[in-house]
């Protein structure tokens, strides 16, 4: 019998990841390998929600066909296929792999299928870390006790949104989309609750129109609430109804990588952050004694250990948003100095 193209059985990867596994020709500028094999389910019905910034969403004009997400495309491949060559790389250092990312479309199907592709790595042999990207509408603590039972040792809330504003105007029934701010919320607590602190985190994108006090806010929420906290920079996708949207600038998204860095290493009360009334960050109050060495990881790549998504955030031809490898000390000063951020650029060129 002839067996639909679908996920458990089919799953999308990364470009990157793509390139890695040898199924796609190509070679990595820097020589920034992609060291987590980022999966997506697919469906021929496609994903039930319409965020206004995603290449996947329901009224996109390909539908279930769009390829891209995060501005890369995703080629289909078989989940056998994908397996087999994960095996056969993981351990050489060539490829340098380290984990494993399955991520989920808003479908019904999508915690139980995500559920299988877990199960069906592990029965494989394959050791790589594995996290587990949800959608909280479809995805409750249940799926989530199954999904550690599986195998994955870490998941990902994808509330994206800063806000419950910026979430009804992007992934609410404002776009006509089915998300809601509070049980987004709650699946932070049930994904903390079931995988552990410093287990379960969010993925936070800076540029959907939150102000940089929004970011901030839901970034200490989440860490109160013992979830980690992945940064990622808005960038337009094509035939989106965000796609004129211009990203963030890089002072912002700097400052926000300062912001995440300092609440997720508990080194400053809320109370350093300094607003303006448009709810600007314009200054933090640091801690005594910080060195560049030690701040230079703020500008790396957030989430998961061995998640460096290389390229994800902008085109090859510019400058990292998230830089995938430890920064040099004067990188890491260009980087403070982006922020734009007047007494704590002082307080770095003094140690220089």
């Amino acid at each position: 019998m002839l067996r639909m193209v679908s996920s458990p059985d089919w799953v999308r990867l990364s470009f990157g990841a793509d390139m890695v596994l040898g199924f796609s020709p190509g070679i990595f500028l820097h020589n920034a390998l992609n060291t987590t094999i980022n999966l997506l389910q697919y469906y021929p019905d496609g994903c039930k929600a319409n965020c206004s910034y995603c290449g996947q969403a329901r009224e996109v004009a390909q539908g279930p066909e769009c390829k891209t997400l995060i501005r890369v495309e995703w080629p289909l491949r078989r989940l056998d296929d994908v397996i087999k060559k994960i095996k056969e790389r993981q351990g050489d250092p060539r490829y340098g792999l380290q984990r494993i990312c399955v991520g989920q479309l808003a479908h019904p199907r999508a915690a139980q299928d995500s559920i299988e592709i877990t199960r069906r790595i592990r029965e494989a042999g394959i050791e790589l870390s594995i996290s587990e990207l949800i959608t909280p509408t479809y995805t409750f603590k249940h799926h989530l006790i199954e999904m550690k039972k599986a195998g994955g040792d870490m998941v990902d809330v994808a509330i994206d949104a800063a806000s419950k504003r910026v979430f009804e105007e992007t992934r609410g029934k404002k776009v006509r989309s089915m998300h809601n701010w509070e049980r987004y919320l709650q699946g932070i607590d049930e994904a903390v609750e079931v995988f552990g602190k410093g287990n379960a985190g969010i993925h936070l994108i800076i540029g959907l129109g939150e102000t940089e006090k929004e970011a901030i806010d839901i970034m200490w929420y989440a860490h109160t609430r013992g979830a980690k906290i992945t940064l990622f920079a808005f960038y337009p996708e094509q035939g989106t109804p965000m796609e004129k949207v211009k990203p963030a600038p890089v002072n912002v998204y700097r400052r926000m990588q300062l912001a995440r860095w300092l609440i997720e290493n508990d080194l400053i009360d809320y109370s350093a952050f300094k607003f303006n009334d448009d709810g600007v960050l314009i200054d933090i109050d640091l801690p005594p004694d910080l060195t560049i060495d030690e701040i230079a990881p703020a500008f790396m790549t957030s989430g998961c250990p061995g998640c460096n998504r290389p390229y994800s955030n902008e085109r090859p031809n510019m400058e990292f948003r998230n830089i995938p490898w430890y920064p040099s000390r004067d990188k890491a000063l260009k980087a403070i100095k982006q922020s734009k951020l007047p007494s704590v650029i002082k307080y770095f060129e003094q140690k220089q």
